[in-house]
């Protein structure tokens, strides 16, 4: 019984030095339109809570406005639809209000 026990815990062990996958970096003033326009809507979610959550810290607010965040997205995503070299946070401040 105890060798059981002792074979689960190197297991474990070795399964725990295996390597983890790898990080991505993304830099977010180089995401152009294009760019922005041809990721999953899964990616594009995470893209826009993102910044969201960047721009807000920048403005000192704690507060997800989620109709708020939408209206923003429809006028960038119509924004980068028509100027897809632009960069995504260039798209953000010409249609912000």
């Amino acid at each position: 019984m105890k060798a059981n026990g002792v074979c689960v815990a190197i297991a474990i062990l070795i399964a725990s030095m295996q390597p983890g996958d790898a990080q991505i970096s993304l830099d977010m003033n180089q995401i152009t339109c294009r760019d922005f326009l041809s990721y999953t809507p899964e990616n594009q979610e995470l893209v826009r809570f993102w910044l969201s959550g960047y721009y807000n810290a920048a403005a000192n607010s704690n507060v997800l406005n989620y109709d708020q965040l939408q209206k923003n997205s429809a006028k960038v995503l119509a924004h980068c639809k028509a100027y897809g070299n632009d960069s995504l946070p260039t798209a953000i401040q010409k249609t912000a209000n």
